[in-house]
């Protein structure tokens, strides 16, 4: 196994219509100075599994389930378009693939520490994998607008850029949780290159890092 450092990169589900995806896979396929594990959002597949269940009437439990195989489709997609990514879905295939991969969430997260609800989304399942894979960092790319500076993890949550169970999740990782909008795939790559995250590093309350101190 490559002793080069770890970051993990969630591609939000939004990216799908995006003419930005392909360059973002080219530049996570083509990292050499560091491992990198490629967490899919849920993109249209996700969004199907929220209209179906308020029609369908099935429960939180069905939907989280659903809502994991939903990233289990934009992940293969993810892989298709890029074939030097590599899918993997244990944590030693998810260390030890030479290559970049992509997680296939089933059935790691399908049995992790998260709750079953929509506050738990691909945001806080990537910082999830990020702690049980001791990555560096946890990056997550986003359609939305940032801050180019240090932001409250609760500002992005209020504005809903990520998810309610972030913060917590954040505190229990430890490491730096970074966001960065799809338009900066020049710098991050440069930044990749450099092994230094760019973008917004999102910082947790005052209480939270006491209490994970």
């Amino acid at each position: 196994m490559s002793s080069a450092p770890l970051w993990v990169v969630k591609l939000g589900g939004s990216l799908w219509r995006a003419p930005e995806l392909r360059r973002w896979l080219e530049i996570l396929a083509a990292a050499r100075r560091l491992r990198v594990v490629i967490v899919p959002g849920g993109g249209p597949f996700a969004d199907a599994v929220r209209d179906a269940q308020p029609a369908l009437g099935f429960g939180d439990r069905a939907a989280h389930r659903m809502a994991l195989l939903a990233m289990e489709q934009y992940g293969t997609a993810l892989a298709d378009l890029e074939p030097r990514l590599t899918p993997a879905r244990s944590l030693a295939d998810l260390r030890g693939q030479p290559s970049p991969t992509v997680w296939m969430p089933l059935p790691l997260a399908d049995n992790a520490d998260v709750a079953e609800s929509w506050d738990v989304t691909s945001d806080s399942l990537a910082v999830w994998l990020a702690g049980a894979l001791g990555a560096a960092c946890a990056v997550l790319v986003k359609s939305a607008a940032l801050p180019d500076a240090v932001a409250p993890v609760t500002q992005l949550v209020s504005e809903g850029i990520v998810d309610p169970a972030l913060p917590d999740r954040m505190a229990r990782y430890g490491g730096a949780v970074w966001c960065v909008s799809r338009d900066d795939h020049r710098r991050f790559a440069k930044a990749l290159d450099q092994g230094n995250p760019c973008g917004t590093h999102l910082a947790l309350p005052v209480d939270q890092q006491d209490a994970d101190g």
